[in-house]
């Protein structure tokens, strides 16, 4: 059983603004939750994962120079912990990586998709 605990849903002109912000093909059904739910907690009885809010994305990215050490992605939440979840900013893939180390060889496939990532949480 998968919990989802969604934040209020981001304006029309937030999304517009993230969109024009990023510079890669997002991930199918990525906007569409994004649209919906600025952030959420999701969690099922073994795992946890806190998406990061939209509005908030591009600059927690430069928080963590995620385009120093692991410019191949753009981390969208994480576990909580010390796992980010990333888009592999050529494929559109999603990637989960190590906040400390994060690197292309350290990172591990998740999912082909948005879609996908959530129903296998």
């Amino acid at each position: 059983m998968i919990n989802i605990d969604k934040n209020e849903a981001p304006s029309p002109q937030e999304v517009e603004v993230f969109l024009k912000q990023i510079n890669f093909t997002l991930p199918k059904g990525f906007i569409d939750f994004f649209k919906e739910s600025n952030g959420a907690n999701i969690s099922t009885e073994e795992n946890y994962i806190l998406l990061w809010a939209l509005t908030d994305m591009v600059q927690l990215n430069k928080d963590y120079m995620v385009d120093e050490f692991a410019p191949e992605f753009f981390i969208f939440g994480s576990d909580g912990g010390d796992t980010a979840f990333a888009i592999e900013k050529d494929t559109s893939e999603i990637y989960e990586m190590p906040f400390i180390g994060m690197s292309k060889e350290e990172s591990i496939f998740r999912n082909k998709n948005f879609v996908e990532f959530i129903k296998n949480i």
